[in-house]
Formats: C-alpha cells, structure tokens, sequence
C-alpha cells in the first residue's frame, strides 16, 4: 500500500503531540493521581468523600489522602453521586488560586493549616466500582468546607458568600 508524504508526515505530528501531552500530564499538579467519590454532605459543613490514589495503590497514606480530599475540595471540586450534589471547588477562579498559591506550601505542611480542616481518614472495606480488583486502599475522610471557607476569607484569599449584599 502507497502512503503519500503528507500522510506520513500527519501521523509523525500526532504521535509527538499524543508524547508530548503525556509528558505533560506526567508533570502536572505535583503529580497528583487521586480519584474521589463523594459519600455525603452533612448538615454540619462537612463533606464526605472517598479517595484513592491511582499510582499509589496500596501505599497510600493516611495523612495524604486527608491532603489530597483538602486539595480537591480546594481546587477541582467533588463531583456529584451517591445522592450528593456536585460540589464546585472553594478556589474558583485563578486570582483565587494563584492567592492561595502563596500560602499553599505552608498550608500543607508538616504541622500546617490543613489538618484543622480534616475529621477523620478511614480505610474503606467497600471500594468504588471503578477501580476493580487491584490493591487499592481506598480512605473516607471528612472535610470542613465551611471551616476552610471561613479561614480563606480571612486570609483574603477568596470573598465572602454574602459580599456585596
């Protein structure tokens, strides 16, 4: 079979972009890989979420995924299942992120902010659906978003709910 030069050239262009978007995903969010699941919100402020980590598996630690659960309820959100609506990230806009970005190393830091804010880090017997029958350990933790709300309008990192009222 014949294959011109363009057609050739147009395959060689889509491997180095799909390389290059690999290499670039390899390096993103200090390599963070945890999936979550939401399992609650209580009426108390609290949100309940598992959380897993995909290349971590059966080496996750306790301490990071209370990290990570902060992490996602600060920037990506949680989205919506098990009954419970989608919770949009508290960090929501880049001057938001970029503010906390200051902050965010002694924020996570060994005696740090961010363990105020975490209730509980439980190994889950029941895991999420998605992730099969590897090795896995799978955490619940409960965060406090109305508390780390609270301490990043004070920090004036982001506005209050009610601003401008």
């Amino acid at each position: 079979m014949y294959v011109n030069g363009n057609h050739k050239l147009n395959i060689w262009r889509t491997i180095l972009i799909v390389t290059f978007s690999i290499m670039l995903l390899s390096f993103s969010a200090k390599n963070r890989n945890y999936q979550t699941e939401c399992v609650s919100l209580e009426t108390d402020g609290y949100v309940a979420i598992k959380i897993w980590d995909t290349r971590k598996g059966a080496k996750y630690k306790p301490e990071q995924a209370r990290k990570d659960a902060i992490h996602a309820v600060l920037y990506s959100g949680i989205s919506g299942s098990n009954g419970c609506s989608t919770q949009p990230p508290v960090l929501n806009n880049s001057d938001n992120k970029e503010q906390f970005r200051n902050i965010e190393k002694s924020f996570f830091a060994k005696k740090g902010k961010w363990s105020m804010f975490t209730r509980s880090s439980a190994i889950l017997t029941t895991m999420p659906g998605s992730i099969g029958q590897k090795k896995w350990k799978v955490y619940q933790v409960s965060i406090s978003k109305n508390q780390l709300r609270k301490y990043l309008e004070e920090q004036k990192i982001i506005k209050s709910l009610n601003n401008g009222f």
